[in-house]
């Protein structure tokens, strides 16, 4: 418990820059350091805790909490990224609030979108590339990919009908198979 501990506080201190270099962290240190799940398993829970209310990145390090070390890894989980993060966040705003007027703080804010953004699209290719099936099923995700990006790039449509189609979707074209984290990872 106290490695698990020691991997969130780890994450709670370490992950600036909003909720891709976040999941960025969480799996460097999880999935490929300490290797307690798999590249698949870790893609499971994002997935999944996508459908969660309010902040996914909690949810996430509950279900893999959950998968690592039971009841107790979620509470040790949830607690050990959020008591560090909201303490720092707290701090840093306070900071900021007496400089935000200046020019060098403006210009580092106007900064930090492109390096998200490309951290974002680096993240996704690499959840991707960890997804990758062969056969009937890589055409499927494929499409759910392409046609989940359009949808959301294209309309209006919330991103929870966006997943929840997406899983019935799913739940049609590709019932009968077996449970993706049991095939130990990429495929």
């Amino acid at each position: 418990m106290w490695q698990l501990a020691k991997a969130w506080i780890a994450v709670g201190t370490q992950s600036f820059g909003g909720g891709a270099s976040t999941l960025f962290v969480i799996r460097r240190l999880i999935v490929e350091r300490r290797r307690w799940v798999s590249p698949r398993e870790f893609t499971e829970d994002y997935a999944f805790s996508q459908l969660s209310p309010g902040i996914h990145l909690v949810a996430l390090a509950g279900l893999l909490g959950r998968r690592i070390a039971g009841r107790r890894g979620v509470a040790i989980s949830v607690a050990g990224m959020m008591l560090p993060a909201g303490a720092i966040t707290a701090v840093m705003t306070a900071a900021y609030a007496t400089i935000a007027d200046e020019p060098l703080a403006r210009a580092a804010v106007a900064g930090i979108a492109p390096a998200t953004g490309g951290m974002t699209i680096a993240l996704a290719l690499v959840m991707v590339r960890d997804v990758r099936r062969r056969g009937r099923a890589a055409f499927v995700d494929a499409a759910v990919v392409a046609a989940a990006f359009a949808i959301l790039s294209l309309t209006d449509l919330s991103s929870i009908l966006v997943i929840v189609g997406f899983a019935a979707g799913g739940t049609l074209l590709l019932r009968g198979g077996h449970p993706t984290s049991r095939e130990g990872g990429t495929t």
